[in-house]
């Protein structure tokens, strides 16, 4: 099956447990009932405090002191700002400080006292427990949904990836000498796409050749020696606002992609195999799956896939699901929560070596922030 051909190919996903498989176990609980913001937007792991442990932080679109961080193991909350941010973020060293600085920007929306046009990064300062200071990164576009860190150009920096929905574009930015400076120099920007209106980004070397590829959306680009992007367009008939990860799925060494379609009713999670991206359906009935990331939940060494439902106070039974990998081509489907959940993010929070799940709501009438440990042996 060629790049861009239709969805032809359906895997068989189980429901019951299959074979000598370990059972994955996981212990649910709530860090903070009710963050300040409302819309929660952002959900992110990093070392915020340096003590080698995985913090959580927490932004969303309205609400006063909205941004937020939670300290591990206490998940004490620390305001750090009030802002107005778009789905994505990432946290990245910007200033090469040694601590972890956000990258976020605006949604489509502009309450008082905001725009929609900024992409900003917030700089943790010396006590992460102060404000963060925001500077402007650029204020061309507009909608900032989704941004990765990583070296987009093969000149050995990490850059900041970046989709703008409103402007339809997708671009990179060099981060300057002094990144204190609003907005960054305009030789910093460099546009990938443009006409192109998508949500989800991955920075990752899909063909072994030692350069990283930019996956967005359904798109794969690849830079060639001019610095000119070319553009596979991997899967049609997607709805454009989905979310992407990468893994080798079938243990032959080349990163797959899985996409997701993150806004739907009944939307679609597929499989696309490097490097003929031949299209694996591996469901058609989720609701909203706007979480999604790829991890070996149970130490096998194969990777799983991890999905989460909206809810959005319609769907009565929104469900945290992994789709363990058991080789071959074949997955087990597993539900580990029933929660609404968007944007969550995996990490190993407790350090025992396995991948936990940090999430929370979008627009559920609460604003909780949901931890499920990984309690697999």
């Amino acid at each position: 099956m060629r790049a861009g051909d239709p969805i032809r190919h359906r895997v068989t996903v189980r429901s019951d447990p299959v074979g000598k498989a370990k059972p994955l176990v996981f212990a649910h609980q709530i860090i903070d009932p009710c963050t300040p913001g409302t819309k929660n937007d952002i959900c992110l792991i990093g070392d915020l405090n340096g003590d080698g442990r995985k913090d959580i932080l927490i932004a969303g679109k309205y609400g006063e002191n909205n941004l937020v961080w939670y300290e591990n193991p206490t998940w004490e909350r620390h305001v750090i700002g009030t802002t107005h941010v778009e789905a994505g973020g990432v946290l990245v060293d910007v200033n090469g400080d040694g601590r972890l600085d956000l990258v976020a920007g605006n949604p489509l929306d502009i309450p008082p006292g905001y725009t929609n046009r900024e992409l900003y990064w917030f700089e943790c300062p010396e006590n992460p427990c102060q404000r963060w200071r925001p500077h402007i990164i650029t204020a061309r576009f507009r909608k900032y949904h989704d941004q990765a860190a990583g070296d987009v150009d093969g000149d050995g920096e990490v850059e900041i990836l970046f989709a703008s929905q409103g402007a339809k574009v997708v671009g990179y930015l060099d981060i300057p000498a002094d990144p204190t400076i609003s907005p960054w120099p305009e030789e910093c920007l460099h546009l990938i796409a443009e006409g192109l209106e998508v949500e989800g980004l991955a920075i990752a070397d899909l063909d072994g050749d030692g350069r990283n590829e930019i996956v967005a959306g359904p798109n794969v680009f690849r830079r060639d020696a001019a610095g000119q992007w070319a553009r596979t367009e991997l899967v049609r008939g997607l709805d454009p606002r989905t979310c992407v990860a990468v893994g080798d799925l079938d243990g032959d060494g080349r990163p797959d992609i899985v996409l997701s379609e993150g806004e739907l009713d009944r939307a679609r999670l597929l499989w696309l195999r490097n490097p003929t991206w031949e299209v694996t359906l591996l469901a058609d009935d989720l609701y909203h799956p706007h979480s999604l990331k790829v991890a070996d939940f149970d130490g096998d060494g194969r990777p799983d896939v991890f999905v989460a439902e909206m809810g959005l106070k319609q769907h009565s039974n929104p469900r945290e699901m992994i789709y363990r990998n058991l080789g071959g081509g074949r997955f087990e489907m597993i539900v580990v929560g029933n929660r609404p959940t968007h944007c969550a993010t995996l990490g190993d929070i407790d350090g025992d070596g396995l991948p936990d799940i940090v999430g929370k709501p979008y627009d559920a009438g609460a604003n909780p922030v949901d931890l499920w440990l990984n309690r697999t042996s």
